[in-house]
């Protein structure tokens, strides 16, 4: 059982940080930047990189997400 609350407690961790770093770059983004093209490429890098250092901090943390 605790494998399993563990388990939940990384997935929402992982989520909330997404969501609330995803959002802040989205409404900067969209706040000062006025090429449509530029918004569209800063977004999808911006993210892959939150994402990217997201995964290695919890990789780092030796936490098993999925195994």
């Amino acid at each position: 059982m605790q494998l399993t609350a563990e388990r939940i407690i990384h997935v929402i961790a992982f989520i909330l940080l997404l969501i609330g770093l995803c959002g802040m770059t989205a409404w900067g983004i969209y706040t000062y930047v006025d090429d449509s093209a530029l918004k569209i490429a800063s977004m999808a890098l911006s993210w892959g990189v939150i994402l990217l250092i997201l995964y290695l901090g919890f990789k780092a943390l030796k936490w098993d997400w999925w195994g």
